[in-house]
């Protein structure tokens, strides 16, 4: 970090072509760059662009919201699953709100005018949320596996590990701010003609370091291929427990906690002893016959088996859309995060400068999707639980008219 006088004498040399050729779009002219300036690439298409990514932040922050509400009002919030659910749709909806609207302005502006706090800092905030979903994603699969490989465990408390997600994360981007320089030129006058007056230059440059290259690779293996590595094993080791149960899954449940306390055994087996023989008996004065009593353990036996089958369907259901979740995380993320990992080593010239531009609004947009796809999964998610359990309780008055 540093912050240079006007003095051009105190200019460090490799930042020299740097500003000579920043300087050059603003030849024989008299410049005020303290007010914002278009990129003469975005003149015909901005409003194209601002209207996408303003369609883009609307429907992220009015899902996520939604998201939050459905989550507190319904009380799944004690489920650990959706309790991540929460830390994501705040990240989220932070993440749009406030970063992608100043991301979007510094990508179309050539000149720099929001200072050195924002030069300094907004690299932090366009990473923090970023970082805080994919270890969130990363608990909820390790949370999930947990889980269905040993149901005795208890769930790992999500707002704990909420809390240590962001402390992780912002241990993570504390560094950010060594590799950004500020320059600030309060009045600048061409050496060589003075023909080019300049006032109010500011230029935020990043990515000037010599080591900047083995960093960026460093965060891409990181904070990109080893959560989502460790997320993708947690959630395949997952998906084979819920497929090789043998036996239903409530069942396991009991036969963990069994084996764990066999008191507990004991005591449970002899109350439902008690109740199903409480039941025959009462069914055998009314009917003077066996037939209720067969009638009545029929009808216990087949609830029983369909709760079974949809426990085990619900946690299928479960684990399938937090897969896609996580995919669509990543997959949207992939492209924008290579950039970064290149970026250093091209060189950047007036020949590539658009298209160069141009690449990175647009993966920026689709980096910034799931903060939008992610609600709609939910919604989904939850539209196919209602639907289940209106068939199912269908099926059940069915049976009971029988």
């Amino acid at each position: 970090m540093s912050l240079i006088s006007e003095n051009s004498d105190q200019i460090p040399e490799e930042y020299l072509p740097m500003i000579i050729h920043y300087l050059k779009k603003y030849d024989n002219t008299n410049v005020d760059l303290s007010k914002p300036h278009l990129n003469p690439y975005f003149a015909t298409n901005y409003p194209i662009i601002v209207l996408v990514y303003s369609l883009l932040i609307i429907s992220s922050v009015l899902a996520n919201l939604a998201m939050i509400f459905h989550v507190v009002k319904r009380r799944l919030y004690k489920d650990t699953t959706c309790a991540f659910l929460i830390n994501i749709a705040i990240a989220s909806t932070v993440h749009v709100t406030f970063v992608l609207p100043i991301t979007l302005a510094v990508m179309l502006m050539q000149n720099w005018i929001f200072g050195r706090l924002i030069c300094f800092c907004l690299p932090i905030f366009q990473d923090l949320p970023i970082h805080i979903s994919m270890l969130t994603y990363l608990m909820i699969a390790g949370d999930r596996y947990r889980y269905l490989s040993d149901p005795i465990k208890s769930r790992i408390p999500a707002f704990v590990c909420s809390l240590g997600a962001l402390f992780f994360a912002i241990c993570i981007v504390l560094p950010y701010p060594i590799y950004a320089t500020y320059l600030d030129f309060q009045n600048f006058s061409e050496a060589q003609d003075n023909q080019t007056s300049i006032r109010g230059l500011q230029m935020c440059i990043f990515n000037l370091a010599d080591d900047i290259q083995e960093y960026m690779r460093g965060l891409f293996i990181g904070t990109y291929i080893a959560p989502l590595t460790i997320t993708a094993y947690f959630n395949v080791k997952s998906g084979q427990e819920l497929q090789n149960q043998e036996i239903p899954f409530p069942v396991a449940v009991y036969e963990a906690r069994t084996n764990h306390s066999a008191k507990y055994s004991r005591q449970g087996s002899s109350v439902s002893n008690d109740v199903m023989s409480s039941i025959r008996v009462k069914q055998e004065n009314e009917s003077s016959g066996t037939s209720g009593t067969v009638a009545i353990s029929n009808l216990s036996t087949s609830c029983d088996l369909e709760d079974s089958d949809l426990d085990i369907h619900k946690e299928k259901r479960t684990q399938k859309y937090i897969v896609l979740m996580t995919t669509a995380f990543a997959i949207c993320l992939c492209p924008l995060m290579i950039l970064r990992l290149i970026k250093p080593s091209i060189e950047e010239t007036y020949a590539n400068a658009d298209h160069i531009n141009m690449t990175y609004v647009t993966l920026v947009w689709v980096a910034f999707l799931p903060e939008f796809i992610t609600p709609c999964l939910y919604a989904s998610w939850q539209m196919n639980i209602k639907c289940t359990s209106t068939s199912n309780n269908n099926k059940h008055t069915h049976v009971m008219n029988k």
